[in-house]
């Protein structure tokens, strides 16, 4: 009798284990099938975004940010079709090289290449919670600033958007990480027209690939002269620019004047997103894509979205963006606590979530102007 239920849950086992076997590899098949369609179709990073693909999208990314744990193993085919070996193995276990003459090019306004970000390491890391003195402290808003260096040994400060800076904040002295989606840029740190700027990156999206020692000693801090950009730069917030949110309202029908949507280009000698301290090395639009925001994580972290998305009109969506990129990219921060949104930016988010008014504008910034709760509840 003993023998015969030993044999029966022996059996059970074995099913219980085919099932689990079959559902792991029904998964891996449809990962397969997800990933052999993101690399075929044009409209791949499209298809990427869909929401159920996010369980794919997190698997993908933890193996991106510990490399060193999830390394092929001898003989398995590669992407480029080469059949990984020992030799491979071995260079895969050293630390990654970190692009070298990075940060001297945002100082010097040189071309920067986008086909891969950046590989540069951590020297430190801090958090700091910045906001007006008219927000409160429980909603104050949260950013980690690092100090990274490149493979030239130079070191530039960086600061991380706000929806990933409790995760930056984990990095520690000796880190080494790529930048996905990030703004290079040049500051100075009172914010006015000072030729004596310095490089900086904020950094929207990042992968931690790897780690090694940091030397004795680093170059010191690089300094950018440009007259011609300086010249480009607004003098940084000021009292009599104080106002209420941006706030657009496509069923106002007051008397503010309203204006057509006017789409800009930035170039090289005209930089719009180029204010308020700020110096970017490309347009903004291309380095933080307004089509690649999730409103979802923005109305998470924007005290003033009490809505939820799916209701939402795309005036509100308008409002969100204008104040995630303010305050991630250009530090204007906290309740009451407006400045104009650069002409390329604003352009960009208005085509991507459309005036619904019958005539087709948006109301114009007015600087000062207190919006009443009457009209923010429209």
């Amino acid at each position: 009798m003993k023998q015969t239920m030993g044999k029966v849950m022996s059996d059970q086992e074995k099913k219980s284990i085919e099932l689990k076997l079959k559902k792991q590899r029904e998964s891996m098949d449809h990962c397969g099938h997800v990933l052999s369609v993101l690399t075929r179709s044009a409209g791949g990073p499209k298809f990427w975004l869909r929401p159920e693909y996010k369980q794919i999208r997190e698997c993908v990314e933890v193996i991106k940010s510990h490399p060193a744990q999830f390394l092929p193993v001898v003989g398995d085919q590669l992407p480029d079709g080469r059949i990984f070996s020992q030799s491979d193995d071995e260079e895969e276990m050293k630390p990654p090289a970190l692009t070298s003459s990075y940060i001297s090019a945002i100082a010097t306004f040189k071309e920067l290449s986008s086909d891969m970000g950046p590989i540069l390491q951590v020297v430190t890391s801090k958090m700091t919670a910045e906001a007006s003195s008219r927000l409160k402290k429980k909603n104050n808003i949260h950013f980690t600033h690092l100090r990274l260096r490149d493979g030239s040994n130079d070191v530039i400060t960086a600061r991380l958007s706000m929806h990933i800076a409790h995760d930056g904040n984990k990095l520690e002295c000796g880190d080494i990480i790529r930048l996905n989606v990030y703004t290079p840029m040049t500051y100075t740190t009172s914010g006015t027209d000072n030729p004596q700027r310095s490089p900086a990156i904020v950094i929207h999206t990042y992968s931690k690939i790897g780690f090694s020692s940091l030397p004795h000693q680093l170059n010191p801090p690089i300094r950018c002269v440009d007259v011609s950009i300086t010249k480009q730069i607004e003098a940084v917030l000021t009292d009599k620019d104080v106002g209420e949110i941006y706030f657009e309202d496509d069923n106002d029908d007051d008397t503010t004047d309203w204006e057509c949507l006017v789409d800009v280009e930035c170039t090289s000698t005209n930089r719009y997103c180029a204010k308020y301290g700020v110096s970017t090395v490309s347009c903004i639009c291309k380095t933080d894509p307004v089509e690649r925001i999730d409103l979802e994580v923005v109305r998470q972290y924007c005290y003033f979205a009490t809505t939820e998305l799916s209701k939402m009109t795309n005036s509100n969506k308008r409002n969100m963006l204008y104040w995630w990129y303010m305050t991630n990219t250009y530090n204007i921060c906290g309740k009451g606590t407006r400045k104009e949104p650069p002409a390329c930016l604003k352009a960009a988010i208005r085509k991507e979530y459309p005036s619904e008014r019958p005539d087709g504008k948006y109301k114009k910034y007015i600087p000062g102007v207190k919006i009443t709760a009457k009209s923010k509840s429209k």
